[in-house]
Order: structure tokens, then C-alpha cells, then sequence
């Protein structure tokens, strides 16, 4: 097993690929800055991964951006909202239903027209009689 290098002792490899990964150009001293990493680290670091295709350098000025092809492996997927279902039944009177584990009675003696809101759980109920 590899020793990792010197210069990554402090720094995370997941806080430098988020600080890199929107895929614009980032100065070498404000990156410093934000990771709390010497200079002279973070450009040796940046050297290494530039070799291996990882990020293009600019040693001239002294800037760093993550290549496209391995942006594309740092995106985050979006959360996704639960999907809202809406329904709408009657309830004949006398009779009782169940959603999702909700037990809905209709007591009455006339039929009732129930509306539900449904996400990941019963959001809303209406009832019209």
C-alpha cells in the first residue's frame, strides 16, 4: 500500500475536490487560504494531479481547475422530491376504507367525498358531505 504524500497529511482529497469542483478556475493562494493548506503543498499537489490528467495547472498563473471528464464524477445528484399523489373518492355511509395504514370511516348516513394529499405520508385529507 502506497504511503500517501507528505503534503495530504492536513488536507482531505473530498475538501479539495469540493472546493475545485464547479469547474472554474481557482487561484493557488485562495485555495491556500481556504483549506488551510501551505502554498508550497497545495502547488505540489496540484502539479501531481495536473501529470495525471486529474486538473489542468497554470503554473504561470498560478491557477488550478478540475478537467471536464472528471467533473462530471464529482456531481452531486439532486434530492428528489417525493412525487405528490392526489386522489379523490366516496366514502358510502356506513363503510370504512384504508390508506397507507390511515383507517377512514364514514359514521354518517350520507356518503362522503374524500380528498387526499399524498407525498411519502397523507399530507391532507378534505371532506366534503
Amino acid at each position: 500500500m502506497a504511503a500517501y504524500p507528505q503534503y495530504m497529511s492536513t488536507l482531505s482529497i473530498d475538501e479539495f475536490f469540493t472546493a475545485i469542483k464547479n469547474g472554474a478556475w481557482h487561484s493557488i493562494d485562495e485555495l491556500s487560504d481556504q483549506l488551510d493548506l501551505q502554498t508550497s503543498k497545495l502547488t505540489k499537489l496540484s502539479n501531481l494531479l495536473s501529470k495525471h490528467g486529474i486538473i489542468k495547472y497554470e503554473e504561470k498563473n498560478h491557477r488550478i481547475k478540475i478537467e471536464p471528464s472528471w467533473k462530471l464524477l464529482l456531481q452531486e445528484e439532486e434530492p428528489t422530491e417525493p412525487k405528490t399523489t392526489l386522489a379523490s373518492f366516496i366514502i358510502p355511509p356506513k363503510t370504512s376504507i384504508d390508506v397507507q395504514s390511515t383507517h377512514i370511516s364514514n359514521i354518517g348516513n350520507i356518503e362522503l367525498e374524500v380528498s387526499l394529499r399524498i407525498d411519502s405520508k397523507i399530507k391532507e385529507v378534505a371532506i366534503k358531505t
